[in-house]
């Protein structure tokens, strides 16, 4: 008897990518939470942000937000960023990523584009939210004069992993926590390996452990500001271009995601 056939399927950008594996009627998503790109999602109008991934999580802008002409090197044409100096966007829903639903998908992961202008933030500790989950998991910077350290953030107090960037510069980075297939401990915390991969370099790698705390808060997923509906704070200075936030696939399908980023095609197995 033949084993049903197995395809990997490829959707989305070349900044954020959806991948699938199929096997007869199971499918093994990195599902997504949100992709906002831009005029699609927000057109300079208004307050609504539209998710374009298909899960339906919705946004809203904070402050005032703009739009901005500078894109990544190598991004479609006619494309925009948003500037988050003076404003931001929040997911209209809480709770996207607590422990239960991460443990049950195998990790998260955040993917975007950002360009720092170089501001030196002297409040909050000189820290800027890039991505923001309930001001505990946190892709951010902390700045000083002249460059910044680029830094994933556990428990809005453990710096999983980081690495220093320069202003004016876009960069494409993929921040990844993987659960490894643990399960949520009896204190509430879900253990893991965080990864950073900034323009498609080696990726830095850390053990991290996913805390309570982001569960006990009922908060948003912010980008370029805090995670939290208290209007434009903590926020970042500079473009942002196409961030998404998404779930991995459950652990079991990990290793086959992993076993050649271009297959297409698995062969039938022969009677």
């Amino acid at each position: 008897m033949k084993r049903p056939l197995c395809r990997f399927n490829f959707t989305g950008t070349a900044l954020a990518i959806s991948l699938a594996c199929t096997c007869g009627t199971q499918t093994l998503f990195a599902a997504p939470v949100f992709l906002y790109s831009f005029p699609a999602s927000w057109n300079g109008t208004g307050t609504a942000v539209i998710d374009q991934s298909g899960a339906a999580n919705d946004g809203h802008t904070t402050g005032t937000l703009a739009l901005a002409a500078s894109i990544p090197p190598g991004a479609t044409a006619g494309t925009q960023s948003i500037t988050t100096n003076a404003g931001a966007i929040v997911t209209n829903a809480n709770q996207l990523l607590t422990n239960a639903t991460v443990a049950a998908a195998g990790g998260f992961r955040y993917d975007l584009s950002f360009m720092w202008d170089g501001t030196d933030s002297t409040s909050f500790g000189h820290v800027e939210k890039i991505v923001d989950y309930a001001g505990t998991e946190s892709l951010q910077l902390t700045t000083t004069a002249g460059s910044a350290a680029l830094q994933m953030r556990f428990d809005d107090s453990v710096n999983a992993v980081s690495t220093t960037i320069l202003p004016n510069t876009w960069y494409n980075v993929s921040m990844i926590f993987n659960s490894q297939g643990n399960s949520v401990d009896g204190s509430g915390n879900l253990a893991g390996l965080a990864s950073l991969t900034v323009n498609g370099g080696a990726p830095v790698t850390n053990a991290a452990t996913k805390t309570a705390q982001g569960d006990t808060l009922n908060r948003p997923i912010g980008v370029g500001q805090l995670g939290a509906n208290f209007g434009y704070l903590v926020g970042f200075k500079g473009q942002i271009y196409n961030p998404s936030v998404s779930l991995l696939p459950e652990p079991g399908s990990l290793a086959l995601l992993g076993m050649g980023g271009m297959l297409v095609l698995f062969r039938r197995e022969k009677k």
